[in-house]
């Protein structure tokens, strides 16, 4: 299995891996975030719950 890659405008990656077998536990596409220097903690099944997620972290991480 290999995670595909894919840049934001943002500069953030938004990877992709399909799991047809269910290696990760359920079967489907799995996302996660990176933005170069640091990578998401958290793999999920929905896009834009992962990238929600990575905001909150880099948000929190500022002190916003």
């Amino acid at each position: 299995m290999n995670w595909t890659t894919e840049t934001l405008r943002s500069g953030i990656s938004l990877e992709s891996l399909s799991d047809d077998l269910g290696v990760l536990g359920v079967p489907g596409t799995w996302y996660r975030v990176s933005d170069g220097t640091e990578r998401g903690l958290f793999v999920t099944r929905n896009r834009g719950d992962a990238l929600r997620l990575f905001q909150r972290r880099v948000r929190l991480a500022s002190g916003a």
